[in-house]
């Protein structure tokens, strides 16, 4: 992959704590490249709680702006002059572009999500959701399910109160129903028989063995056509569960690259053509195996 680099690049920092997991900046400057923009996805390690300095740094060096992992997703949204609604609600912003000294944030994890999923099964209006979890990407993710017709959302958290606060904020934006429960195995096989898109949002995952997941029973009673979406790469216990029944699965690689057509649009004001997937799907799929390959070096090294 060739980078430019010259006076006129536009820069454009991958930030967050931990960050030698992320394969983000790999993606961005692979559609930089196949859109021919001048522009180069820098990595950056920064500590949770100095997102202030890293602002006023980003500011000084006037760059094109910054996109964010976790923890900072929510962190930032104290800094920005602009912000979109839904991201703004659930605290969920992974993009920011510096216009003119102002920071404008747009949380793209819902959109990405959505697309990824659409991708397998067709529009989401009139299905039924199941989300599992209920932190910052589990609202952003919803809300953009929601705003594109799913008929009902089902909300299974740990902590009560979180779950609500998303139920609350979907019910008054968007007037669908919305019920919560634990994030059970005995709650979701309950619900699941009428479910149509499950999508994972807890930062683990469902791991056998886990408190919360014993079995992962819940599976057993999806109905045929239903597609389940986990946030995490590039497969988890969850989706290996499910593709042995035969179901459309969706990871977290899929929110990433289908995330690139709305963010390139944001950031650069380009539209992507379609086939532009194709290219993510190869340059998230080179990223996973550069990482893995890193980390396996550097075990060596510390041996």
């Amino acid at each position: 992959m060739r980078v430019k680099y010259n006076a006129d690049t536009e820069i454009v920092f991958q930030i967050g704590d931990p960050v030698e997991y992320s394969c983000a900046a790999f993606l961005h400057n692979a559609m930089y490249e196949y859109a021919n923009i001048n522009a180069v996805s820098l990595i950056m390690h920064v500590d949770k709680g100095r997102l202030e300095e890293f602002v006023s740094a980003a500011k000084f060096m006037r760059i094109n702006g910054f996109d964010l992992t976790m923890p900072h997703k929510t962190d930032i949204i104290p800094f920005l002059d602009e912000c979109d609604e839904v991201s703004r609600i659930f605290k969920c912003v992974n993009h920011v572009k510096i216009k003119d000294g102002r920071l404008i944030g747009r949380g793209l994890d819902g959109v990405g999500m959505r697309l990824a999923i659409e991708d397998k099964t067709g529009p989401v209006s009139g299905k039924s959701v199941l989300i599992m979890g209920a932190g910052a990407v589990a609202g952003a993710i919803a809300a953009e399910l929601c705003a594109h017709g799913a008929r009902e959302v089902t909300i299974a958290n740990r902590t009560e109160s979180k779950a609500e606060y998303i139920a609350e904020k979907m019910k008054a934006m968007f007037q669908v129903p919305v019920d919560i429960g634990p994030l059970s195995d005995e709650y979701m096989s309950s619900v699941a028989g009428g479910i149509d898109v499950v999508v994972q949002c807890t930062s683990l995952g469902p791991m056998l063995g886990h408190e919360d997941f014993t079995s992962l029973s819940f599976v057993d009673r999806l109905r045929p056509g239903c597609v389940v979406a986990d946030v995490l790469y590039p497969t988890t216990t969850l989706l290996d569960k499910v593709a042995a029944l035969g179901l459309d699965t969706v990871d977290g690689s899929g929110m990433m690259y289908f995330q690139q057509f709305p963010a390139m649009e944001f950031r650069f004001g380009i539209k992507l053509l379609p086939e532009a997937v194709l290219e993510a799907e190869e340059a998230v799929a080179l990223a996973v195996t550069m990482r893995d390959l890193r980390n396996k070096r550097k075990k060596r090294v510390k041996l």
